[in-house]
């Protein structure tokens, strides 16, 4: 049996009589996670760029904890096959050794109950494992159903060769439909845009603009003037520390008329006007430049009314008119009065979705003909990445950065902010976010999508509710929602409700109804529940559902592994009360680093970047009581030794302190109650404390303030 200089971090025994794995021996964080996180920077090398999905853990970290999780020999050969599934391609020698350690004639069986974007099942289904995955959100089941169910029986060359031919088509064609619509292509490349109004008081029209910086590299930026009806702008050189004028007043929503000083509170985007503020240009290498705004064709909108309407009656189709819910922080836009998802594009931004989706659909009709509707299916649901693109990219929510002179996406979660200034780009240029790389990086995670040993089944249902036997899983490896992290149902509309202008009808059984359902979706919140409290209860008793049935569906001798990360206490404390009641007993915590260091979001929130898995067996004997100093005892023989290791491997301190924390929380849902006549809040709030000991600068959100 292998050894391991980590293996006393297992926080209790296996069960008496349980087969030990792989994943017993308690290595698998140092390299997994040195893995996942050299993934965040590769772009378009995993099939992860294809679609639009939110939070998806790295394939190689997610391939390394399925093998160890159903690798029963525990040998320095089968230690040595786990180091190379680590690296970003295995050889296929490397994965004809997992297969045949998890046993290629008899495979081990594995279920993911919240499949998200499908990377635990597609690296699951590569090692040979016979695999079900499981969404409530019907965007989810479709991506996972493009990647692990459609290209069943379709030879990836013929699959690669009709996506180019087809891809090339769809694009040749949006060209065209949209050329009268862009007259200065080859020219400029992005729009710049902003918002304005007429003061109620005086009538006098300003810029709802918050955002007036171009570049921070050349030092340009719009500046504001006077005219006697309207404000006006022009593009200036500007000092680093130049802040834009606004008519904003706060955060509360309230601009002020700079002619009248007449308050506005919470203007309606219906009683705005887009403006075109200035327009980009790209100058080979000599980098970008900036115009004005050019002289607009007065019969534009006219124009792109009549293609919308022509497009829309071809295609017997509706712009869609689902409902954004008005909930404060998470879809701000509602709260000015964007109603709908069809709400949030510009005219010229509309009429380019409606003709992809045309044009998708008709390169749909053709290759069910010439290559049957398998086929087809696959191919079109490939190529709708280009949807997701238009609908992140290119609409009145994408932000212009002038540090680096990029669109920024509109819906990376967690909620989604109003913007009253936003970039627009021509789509077939060759400007940011163009279609045209999007298609590259298409056909880029085709060739890297995994090649499938055995088949996925992928079905739409509730992890609350599993539809399977009792004992049929060899391990459930799932990545559930974070409590209140990301809302995915609202974020998956933006891209659902265009979706289905082309799925409809194709596959109906998903895109039949206007928006996703999230009646049973895993989420603490406030804004469904009505209060924080019944919010934090519903999550806690949802997920402990879901423990419940993966005890229920698990083998004797399976793993449970659940990975989990929050940056609050409740957040926590709803994992340990949920892991309690069942009988499952945590046998380790093994913290996994797979972010990026300076993704931007991260930066601004001092976002933790590590998440752990929580490593879990079936057992019959109760759980016991423990005194807090007995916990604290373990906890600190557990702390001593990880908090060294991951110094070593200079983990940042705050990634430590969620490893050391994480302990702390196995230790108590491992408990039969809450040591000392506590609550779990209190003795997690104890042990936070005593992170805090090693390290002064570690923090989570306290209910009380901490």
């Amino acid at each position: 049996m292998a050894t391991d200089k980590a293996l006393n971090l297992r926080i209790a025994a296996l069960p008496q009589g349980v087969p030990t794995r792989l994943i017993d021996n308690c290595s698998l964080h140092l390299a997994a996670s040195a893995a996942g996180h050299a993934e965040r920077y590769r772009r378009a090398e995993t099939s992860h760029t294809i679609h639009v999905w939110w939070a998806r853990r790295p394939q190689t970290t997610m391939r390394a904890l399925v093998f160890a999780c159903l690798c029963r020999p525990r040998t320095a050969a089968a230690q040595k096959v786990l180091s190379e599934l680590c690296g970003p391609n295995p050889s296929e020698a490397s994965l004809d050794q997992a297969r045949q350690l998890l046993g290629s004639d008899s495979p081990p069986r594995l279920l993911d109950m919240f499949g998200g974007g499908g990377t635990i099942p597609e690296q699951a289904a590569l090692l040979g494992a016979q695999t079900d995955a499981l969404d409530q959100n019907e965007l989810s089941v479709f991506i996972q159903r493009c990647l692990l169910q459609y290209p069943k029986g379709i030879k990836p060359r013929l699959a690669a060769r009709l996506l180019s031919a087809t891809g090339k088509r769809v694009l040749e064609c949006l060209a065209a439909d949209t050329a009268p619509f862009f007259p200065h292509r080859g020219r400029f490349c992005s729009y710049l845009w902003s918002n304005s109004r007429a003061c109620v008081g005086c009538g006098y029209r300003f810029f709802l603009s918050k955002r007036l910086w171009l570049s921070k590299k050349k030092g340009l930026a719009l500046s504001l003037g006077e005219q006697s009806e309207r404000q006006s702008q022009q593009i200036t050189k500007v000092a680093p520390n130049f802040k834009p004028a606004s008519a904003w007043k706060g955060r509360a929503g309230l601009a002020i008329c700079p002619r009248c000083g007449h308050q506005h509170p919470h203007p309606s985007i219906d009683q705005c006007r887009d403006e075109l503020m200035a327009v980009m240009a790209k100058n080979g290498h000599q980098g970008k430049s900036y115009a004005p705004a050019p002289t607009e064709d007065p019969k534009l909108s006219t124009r792109l009314a009549a293609l919308e309407k022509e497009i829309l009656t071809e295609c017997g189709l509706d712009i869609p008119q689902s409902l954004l819910p008005v909930w404060s922080g998470i879809v701000n836009p509602a709260l000015y009065g964007m109603k709908s998802h069809g709400d949030l594009f510009n005219p010229r931004q509309r009429v380019v979705l409606l003709s992809l989706i045309r044009a998708l659909r008709r390169e749909h009709e053709g290759l069910a003909k010439s290559e049957g509707a398998p086929v087809a299916k696959y191919i079109t649901a490939l190529l709708s990445g280009l949807i997701d693109q238009v609908v992140d990219w290119n609409c009145r929510l994408s932000m212009w950065i002038p540090q680096n002179e990029q669109v920024g996406r509109a819906f990376c979660g967690p909620g989604v902010a109003m913007l009253w200034d936003y970039a627009e780009t021509d789509p077939v240029g060759d400007g940011p976010s163009n279609l045209w790389r999007k298609l590259d990086r298409i056909g880029a995670g085709l060739a890297a999508a995994s090649k499938l040993e055995v088949p996925v089944t992928v079905r739409k249902g509730s992890a609350q509710t599993l539809p399977y036997p009792d004992a049929s899983f060899d391990a459930v490896v799932t990545d559930p929602p974070y409590y209140d992290n990301i809302f995915y149902s609202v974020l998956s509309d933006f891209f659902y409700s265009w979706k289905r202008l082309l799925f409809a009808d194709i596959e109906p059984d998903l895109f039949s109804q206007p928006a996703t359902d999230w009646q049973a979706e895993l989420v603490a919140s406030r804004f469904r529940a009505r209060s924080d409290r019944d919010a934090h209860e519903g999550y806690t008793r949802q997920l402990g559902q879901a423990i419940g049935e993966t005890a229920r569906v698990l083998k004797p001798d399976g793993v449970f592994a659940l990975i989990y990360s929050h940056r609050s206490l409740l957040g926590w404390e709803a994992l340990v009360r949920a892991y309690r009641p069942h009988d499952l007993r945590i046998t380790s915590v093994l913290p996994l680093r797979v972010e990026r260091n300076q993704r931007p979001r991260a930066v601004r929130s001092q976002a933790i970047n590590t998440c752990v898995a929580w490593i879990a067996r079936r057992t019959v004997s109760p759980k016991k009581r423990m005194t807090l100093k007995a916990l604290d005892k373990q906890f600190e023989t557990l702390c001593s030794t990880l908090a060294a290791e991951l110094a070593r491997e200079n983990w940042p301190e705050g990634d430590i302190g969620i490893a050391l924390f994480a302990q702390a929380a196995g230790l108590l849902a491992n408990c039969a109650q809450s040591p000392n006549g506590s609550t779990d809040l209190e003795a997690l709030r104890f042990f936070a404390d005593r992170v805090r000991t090693r390290i002064p600068s570690f923090r989570l959100r306290d209910p009380l303030g901490g």
